[in-house]
């Protein structure tokens, strides 16, 4: 099994979106990958014991899309811009299984 690169799933889920890689977009889709993180240990799916084996991709994006309404970074993503970053994550941990 491969290791987890943060960097590599930050740099997957900006060109699911066709962003730069730039500072304010890094910062900004990795604080998307936290929330996404803060999800996973939400709904237990961080638990090695977890029956889950597939995400609820829309409720993993209502949840961050509410996180960030909250206080979200600088650039904005819309629904859509999520669920491809989302789904662009989850396509990367995959890979490395």
């Amino acid at each position: 099994m491969k290791e987890f690169d943060e960097n590599q799933a930050v740099s997957l889920m900006l060109a699911a979106i066709g962003y730069q890689n730039n500072n304010t977009n890094n910062d900004a889709a990795l604080e998307v990958l936290d929330l996404l993180y803060d999800y996973y240990d939400e709904m237990g799916e961080l638990d090695p014991d977890s029956d889950e084996d597939e995400t609820d991709i829309n409720d993993a994006v209502s949840f961050i899309a509410k996180q960030l309404a909250k206080n979200g970074p600088d650039t904005e993503f819309s629904h859509t811009q999520l669920y491809a970053m989302v789904k662009a994550e989850i396509q990367y941990e995959e890979s490395l299984i």
